[in-house]
């Protein structure tokens, strides 16, 4: 595998900018005067290698599909399927998912899909792949249970961990993190329990 081309670096470089103005000042922040002078380049080269603001803001929800994807794949690899629940579970409740330039950016991001219809798509396009990465561990872990009690068990358990975080940082409750991944635990275990009763 080569060296990563002058175009890519360049074009990473100024993604991090677009994510660390959107992860502090949102969406509504984002221009490219101010990703240009965050890369401390121009603003023509913001045009060349990542496009218009619409183009960044893509860019900005692949980066963050493909940090979670990353993520949650590279930990299931070594992990036998009946398992795999579990281990997701750590990851959607763990640190991991906490860093800043994931879980505010996608906080940012949902902020603004309420106003813009091409970010809501794009992360429903996101968020219909975090939940098929878990429906996938349910067909895996307990693939006897019934496929609409799968896709709701890892629904809620998506619902959870996207809520868990937001909980904590309005300081609903300092249990929130774990009563969150407490509660998905509990989904797990009585999907497998449904599974041995469907199973004889």
């Amino acid at each position: 595998m080569g060296r990563p081309s002058l175009r890519s670096i360049r074009r990473e470089e100024l993604l991090d900018a677009v994510v660390g103005i959107i992860t502090t000042k949102g969406v509504a922040g984002l221009t490219v005067a101010d990703v240009a002078k965050l890369a401390g380049t121009q603003s023509s080269k913001v045009h060349h290698y990542v496009g218009s603001r619409e183009e960044m803001i893509s860019a900005a929800v692949d980066r963050a599909l493909i940090s979670v994807e990353e993520i949650v794949l590279n930990a299931l690899t070594s992990i036998e399927p009946v398992n795999r629940l579990e281990a997701q579970i750590e990851i959607l409740f763990g640190t991991s998912l906490l860093e800043p330039h994931i879980n505010q950016l996608i906080d940012q991001l949902i902020a603004a899909s309420y106003l813009d219809e091409g970010i809501r798509s794009n992360v429903s396009r996101m968020y219909k792949r975090f939940l098929e990465i878990l429906i996938n561990s349910f067909e895996l872990a307990v693939p006897s249970l019934p496929e609409a009690e799968r896709h709701q068990a890892a629904h809620t358990i998506l619902a959870l961990a996207h809520a868990t975080p937001t909980f904590e940082w309005l300081t609903l409750d300092t249990n929130n993190i774990n009563d969150g991944r407490l509660a998905a635990e509990q989904i797990v275990a009585n999907a497998k329990l449904r599974c041995q009763e469907v199973s004889k």
